[in-house]
């Protein structure tokens, strides 16, 4: 369980210099790496909330589990009780 909150504090760093990212660019190198790499996560992450929304329709509150899943993609869907 450690693991898990290990990786989602990485995973929540990781959002946070992206979004630090645009309002304050870093140089020339860095800005379009992290850019490109918070990119593709996204895109990553929303391809798992259209997979899994079936999943995530029948629980409380499925507008914050679908947040959850955009910021933290299968690490939030592996502590999701199962149906």
């Amino acid at each position: 369980m450690s693991v898990l909150l290990f990786v989602r504090g990485a995973l929540a760093t990781f959002w946070l210099l992206a979004l630090l990212n645009l309002i304050y660019p870093m140089g020339e190198g860095w800005y379009l790496t992290v850019n490109l790499i918070a990119g593709a996560m996204l895109l990553a992450h929303v391809g798992e909330l259209l997979l899994f929304n079936a999943r995530l329709v029948n629980l409380p509150q499925p507008w914050w589990h679908r947040v959850q899943v955009l910021l933290f993609g299968f690490i939030h869907l592996r502590g999701l009780p199962k149906l």
